[in-house]
């Protein structure tokens, strides 16, 4: 489901970092659909009076280049995805965010 941030006040919160599959950090997560290692971008994402700091999900060659925390940024192409999936026999399920890329906003 596309997300509209036309209207929200979106900050870079933390400074991109890689994602990994496994709590290790030995095996890096990868984009399935450009093939890039992917990174996590938190961002606070401030929409109708309401703020709320989320992660989302950013293949490599999408990281915009001087990001800086609190720094204004915008996504491009970002999605939300429910996802569902049982570990250690409970089911467990949750959104998932993911944008093709993030580059600070025109005119900061």
């Amino acid at each position: 489901m596309p997300i509209d941030q036309s209207q929200a006040l979106v900050i870079l919160a933390s400074e991109p970092r890689p994602r990994f599959k496994d709590r290790d950090g030995r095996e890096p997560a990868i984009d399935r659909t450009t093939g890039a290692h992917l990174h996590q971008v938190d961002v606070m994402f401030a929409f109708n009076g309401r703020a709320e700091v989320i992660t989302v999900n950013v293949p490599e060659p999408g990281l915009g280049k001087g990001l800086k925390v609190g720094m204004p940024v915008a996504f491009t192409g970002l999605v939300a995805s429910a996802w569902e999936n049982e570990i250690n026999g409970k089911d467990r399920h949750g959104i998932s965010l993911r944008g093709d890329a993030v580059t600070a906003k025109a005119g900061t």
